[in-house]
């Protein structure tokens, strides 16, 4: 007679994912990886509480969406990744792959098994000719913040960005370089959106770079990019959805080590797209960003940024769900600023606290229809703390607490969420 082994369920099952890890740890600590390791192998795994998955507005009822009751989730994520960095003469050649295991407990439908990878080629003809040419493929599921309120807003929908890309640097003397460079980037759905459509984009570029001995440098560039999206075979009049679009964007930026604790990685530029059919669509802008880096003692460092990026967000009035929870909008792209600070203190050689706040101003503008509202506009607080403890070289365990609001001038399309998570990663 057979006996019959205990199985837990599934929900059960996956929390044990952390205790394993930290048993594996006893063994990895013989087996570490150096940082001058040609192979190098990591496993990790998150056990995730979200209380707000869909990132639904207080107003609207969970049960009406998804038809639970609930907003919350518990996901664990657990991951394996292998690097190859190898040396070959003047060349120097990186992989990383990676499968990402996502599972959910209550929203099970989400379940997806991520497949990622980059890879890199840093080629060098001569010391004063050199480059490299990267590509890299990334499987994950949608910003859910991105759909609220539209008919895509629960869906499991993965968004996979591939992106191929060759960078060349001719160095004419001790100081200037001349820069250019080639990418083709593809960006695809599993299910439609409205927001960000399917969409493929070949881009050129050139330009000049002052660099100097200390590390600081100035570079101008210009890139062009002709886009199109690629599943829409004919213009969409009654819509105004495009089939092509072109791209310009021009782009300056300073590196400055300012001091030896402190450095600043500043960037101005401008934006334009052009739609082939519907000049409706069309917008252009300011784009740009200000990084601070400064280590202000040797155990306590902060990063701090700005940033304000353009981006396309077209919206129709079918794109939007049937319910009396949201209002419509119109818009054709979305202006986004967005600061961040983030201070590091390194408690012990160990152990290190993690503080970051986030605030958020996006502005949904370039409407193609008439609506009673004024354009939308969301503000987004948010707010981590995190801490990292290496016991050893091969283990890395990591606890945090997440929490998001965001409010909006247009109904609906407000949440609030909060998070906990612990982590625990092993190289080998």
């Amino acid at each position: 007679m057979k006996k019959k082994l205990l199985k837990l369920p599934d929900r059960f099952s996956h929390w044990l994912g952390i205790p394993v890890l930290i048993g594996l740890s006893l063994i990895a600590q013989y087996a570490a990886a150096d940082a001058g390791d040609t192979f190098n192998l990591t496993v990790g795994s998150t056990l995730l509480y979200d209380s707000n998955v869909f990132r639904l507005s207080p107003i609207a009822n969970p049960a009406f969406f998804t038809g639970k009751d609930t907003r919350s989730d518990q996901v664990v994520t657990s991951s394996a990744t292998l690097s190859v960095n190898k040396f070959y003469s003047m060349q120097r050649f990186e992989l990383n792959a990676s499968l990402v295991d996502n599972r959910y407990s209550n929203f099970d439908f989400l379940n997806f098994l991520g497949k990622n990878g980059t890879a890199a080629w840093h080629w060098s003809l001569t010391p004063y000719l050199h480059g490299k040419l990267s590509g890299s493929h990334r499987e994950a599921l949608n910003n859910f913040a991105d759909l609220t309120g539209f008919q895509n807003s629960t869906n499991r929908n993965l968004r996979t960005d591939d992106n191929v890309r060759f960078d060349a640097v001719l160095e004419l003397d001790g100081a200037w370089r001349i820069i250019g460079g080639v990418a083709y980037d593809v960006r695809k759905n599993s299910r439609i959106t409205i927001q960000d459509f399917d969409n493929r984009v070949f881009s050129v570029e050139g330009g000049v770079r002052y660099e100097r001995p200390s590390g600081s440098s100035l570079t101008y560039k210009v890139r062009s990019g002709s886009g199109e999206f690629f599943k829409r075979e004919q213009p969409l009049e009654n819509q105004l959805f495009d089939t092509r679009f072109d791209d310009m964007e021009h782009d300056l930026r300073l590196l400055w080590p300012v001091t030896g604790k402190a450095s600043i990685d500043a960037r101005a530029g401008y934006f334009t797209r052009k739609h082939a059919h519907f000049p409706q669509r069309d917008f252009d802008g300011f784009v740009g960003n200000l990084n601070l880096n400064w280590a202000v003692t040797e155990k306590t460092r902060i990063t701090a940024s700005w940033a304000r990026n353009l981006g396309n967000f077209q919206t129709a009035p079918n794109s939007f769900l049937n319910s009396p929870f949201f209002d419509r909008f119109s818009s054709s792209y979305a202006a986004t600023h967005h600061f961040f600070f983030s201070p590091v203190w390194q408690i012990t050689r160990k152990t290190a606290l993690r503080l970051r706040y986030d605030y958020i101003l996006r502005d949904y503008l370039g409407a193609v229809i008439s609506l009673p509202s004024e354009h939308r506009t969301d503000s987004q607080h948010s707010g981590l703390i995190a801490l990292d403890w290496q016991p050893l070289n091969a283990l890395f365990i990591s606890g945090a607490l997440q929490r998001d609001h965001r409010s909006s001038n247009v109904r609906g399309f407000n949440f609030d969420s909060a998070a906990a998570s612990i982590s625990a990663r092993i190289n080998f």
